[in-house]
């Protein structure tokens, strides 16, 4: 990972193979999925399928094996409709990071956000261009994407950047306090704890100190904190609701204070059932943590 910290690469031996019996599709994915992709099923599943394999050589996630690249996780957060009808105004701006092959962000837009507003970062160009493949609007996709690493970003790092308009932006740290809504899936826990917390660092000083103001996402939890027993060899962290919640309230207080932390930052976490063992090959809770951090 140029310029930041690297997660722990999985050993080759422990890498499960694909398997096509773990795609399963709610009705609202199936239903999004025929509009933004093909109406043909044999086409649609042959595109998610091509796009799976593709990104599976080179980058063997659990994620990308058990399809959540054409999964709407991010419309499963409490807060989603609250981002959505606020996006609606044209007057906020939004941001994914590691978006992966971005079908959030164009669920995001189809649901109604205004497109110009919504920009998809990821660290790895390839998933990019493989979400382009997929949904084959290259040339046509109002949302913006392009790459980058969030390890660039630091308190420090955004103040003497040129003032750039949020959607001239092509850098993280052209960000700071410009984003109304920023989505994280899946990211957090590819890390240690510490490294978790220079991340929420990072997105806070992104993140526009407004009234209404919103960072959320999902990512693997316990009901109590500590390291994953992980099925790939890699050194990996797990919140609870509670170790979640402690852990913003750190980053505010450091970024402002104590009594901004306490009086004006709301942070809900809430574990839920998450997915099969079968994606994730492992005895660890495959619990999923939703949460939001919300400036009041």
């Amino acid at each position: 990972m140029a310029g930041g910290i690297a997660e722990t690469q999985p050993k080759a031996s422990l890498i499960p193979p694909l398997d096509d019996s773990l795609l399963r599709l709610s009705e609202a994915e199936h239903a999004f999925l025929r509009a933004a992709i093909s109406d043909d099923e044999q086409e649609l599943r042959k595109r998610v399928l091509d796009v799976q394999k593709r990104a599976y050589e080179k980058y063997p996630y659990p994620c990308i094996r058990g399809f959540h690249h054409v999964n709407l996780m991010m419309s499963k957060n409490a807060v989603y409709h609250e981002v959505v009808e606020s996006g609606k105004s044209g007057n906020t701006t939004f941001l994914d990071l590691g978006c992966c092959m971005g079908t959030d962000v164009r669920k995001l837009v189809y649901d109604g956000y205004t497109a110009s507003n919504v920009v998809g970062v990821d660290l790895r160009q390839e998933f990019i261009d493989l979400g382009y493949d997929l949904y084959r609007d290259r040339d046509t996709s109002p949302i913006r994407f392009f790459t980058d690493d969030i390890f660039t970003v630091s308190p420090d790092s955004t103040k003497f950047q040129d003032s750039v308009e949020f959607s001239q932006a092509t850098k993280l740290t052209q960000l700071g306090g410009k984003v109304s809504h920023f989505y994280l899936g899946a990211l957090f826990h590819l890390y240690d704890e510490d490294t978790q917390f220079q991340i929420a660092l990072a997105v806070a000083t992104l993140l526009k100190r407004e009234k209404g103001s919103i960072a959320f996402g999902r990512h693997q939890g316990f009901e109590k904190e500590g390291l994953v027993d992980d099925h790939l060899g890699r050194t990996r962290y797990a919140h609870s609701p509670e170790s979640w919640t402690k852990m913003w309230k750190r980053v505010y207080t450091q970024l402002e204070s104590a009594e901004y932390a306490g009086t004006r930052v709301v942070v809900n976490a809430e574990l839920d059932a998450g997915f099969g063992k079968e994606i994730f090959k492992t005895k660890t809770p495959t619990t999923m943590l939703y949460w939001s951090v919300k400036i009041i």
